[in-house]
């Protein structure tokens, strides 16, 4: 099954013309890149509909989000420019990208999960069919508090939903939780984490990630100070990124800081004048960051055995609810 069929379940409804294709791909790499789809993608971005001008940009942006899934339309949008297909990061060439990335969705060529700019819910009672369709829900849902089991307790800020999109599929996969902070963050909002970690009678570790910019290292600081002063437990803090050698690294574009800004001149003191988003390192990195992290509070044979153990408590609850039904 190829790249396509597998992520949409659509098949093609006709062969690939192989000229075509061949002639495409050539020009991929007279431009200097290397193809790395296979012929059923391309022959669908091919058939998509663009004009010549944004064919070849689909088609990179489509590798691009492949490989660096789930992304943010910015973090792509960077990864675009780097790559030297869009001249800069003017707001012009950004909507450019997201007209292309809404009709590569659109027809089913890149997931609408691939693409992750926010994280939205709709709110909604739980309701299902009958006792069946509930115990099936309920054993699906069900996740063992493992780090109650740990000796430490691990908890993820980060500055925006959008880079919350990227690195639940970690945090998610460690049940550790992950807080989004958007902007300066409430008393309510810091209140509520302060005193759930009251109740936590171990190390408590937070880390965050965020902007290189005046803005991202102010959120930070607001944020920490806060829960500083509410909470009753102590705790470690670190940040994960945006770091001064990520530039260097990541060939980060970089962008100037706001001189109207009130908190510049206090982060060009410290950081230099150079800024960055946390969306222009690739999702990949930012996920590798969270997960070694995480890792290293996690003595892995204590894990295995409580996976295990969850495994063996869902097979049990699955049992009951088929002897209640049968009763």
């Amino acid at each position: 099954m190829t790249d396509y069929t597998r992520s949409t379940g659509i098949s093609p409804t006709e062969p690939p013309d192989k000229t075509k294709l061949d002639s495409f791909c050539a020009e991929l790499r007279s431009e200097g890149w290397n193809p790395g789809l296979n012929e059923e993608s391309y022959h669908h971005i091919l058939n998509c509909g663009f004009r010549s001008k944004s064919l070849m940009l689909a088609a990179v942006a489509t590798e691009i989000a492949l490989k660096e899934k789930p992304i943010t339309l910015r973090g792509l949008f960077y990864r675009v420019v780097s790559a030297g297909w869009l001249p800069s990061t003017d707001q012009k060439y950004y909507k450019r990208l997201g007209g292309i990335l809404t009709r590569l969705r659109e027809q089913h060529i890149v997931p609408f999960e691939w693409i992750v700019d926010n994280l939205r819910s709709t709110n909604k009672p739980s309701s299902w069919s009958g006792l069946g369709d509930f115990a099936d829900a309920v054993r699906d849902a069900y996740r063992k508090d493992f780090w109650s089991n740990l000796e430490t307790y691990v908890h993820i800020f980060c500055e925006k939903d959008a880079i919350a999109g990227t690195i639940s599929p970690v945090t998610y996969e460690y049940d550790v939780a992950l807080s989004p902070i958007r902007g300066y963050v409430s008393l309510s909002f810091v209140y509520e984490i302060a005193e759930q970690w009251s109740e936590i009678e171990k190390p408590i570790f937070a880390y965050y990630v965020g902007d290189f910019d005046p803005s991202g290292f102010d959120l930070e600081r607001d944020v920490r100070e806060k829960l500083e002063r509410y909470s009753t437990s102590a705790f470690t803090w670190q940040r994960l990124g945006v770091h001064t050698e990520d530039f260097a690294d990541f060939n980060l574009l970089s962008l100037a800081a706001k001189q109207k800004d009130r908190r510049c001149a206090k982060f060009i003191s410290e950081h230099g004048d150079q800024c960055a988003e946390l969306d222009a390192i690739p999702p990949t990195e930012i996920r590798r960051r969270v997960r070694e992290a995480i890792e290293q509070h996690i003595p892995q044979e204590e894990w295995q055995r409580l996976q295990l153990v969850e495994a063996a408590e869902r097979e049990s609850f699955a049992m009951f609810m088929a002897s209640m039904e049968d009763g």
